[in-house]
């Protein structure tokens, strides 16, 4: 088994990744939830939008529009646990990938 094909393994085998992928499913399966997603994500681009080209007004808005249908979305039954174990793999994936750099870094010295 390669390096690659442990870390893929223990990665698809730990609980946090296994609960999560649970729980994205659920939500998956959920129209409305679903659409809210949606809706956040297209916000989310109107602000980054707005943000580069300096409309500031516009800015207030998409963030006050954000934040609603963000709160939104957290009202949703296992949302918390989702955003929570979310945030804890991204984490992970993080620290993960320092360690490859790390070690390349390491072999490129030698």
């Amino acid at each position: 088994m390669t390096e690659k094909e442990k870390l893929l393994h223990m990665l698809l085998e730990d609980e946090e990744i296994k609960r999560y992928k649970r729980i994205e499913e659920h939500i998956n399966s959920n129209k409305e939830l679903k659409e809210k997603f949606n809706e956040l994500k297209a916000v989310q681009k109107q602000l980054v939008n707005a943000k580069h080209i300096g409309k500031t007004e516009a800015v207030q808005a998409l963030e006050t529009k954000y934040n609603t249908i963000y709160e939104a979305i957290e009202n949703y039954p296992l949302m918390s646990d989702y955003m929570a174990l979310q945030s804890d793999i991204n984490e992970m994936i993080q620290h993960v990938v320092a360690i490859i750099e790390d070690g390349l870094d390491e072999d490129f010295k030698k």
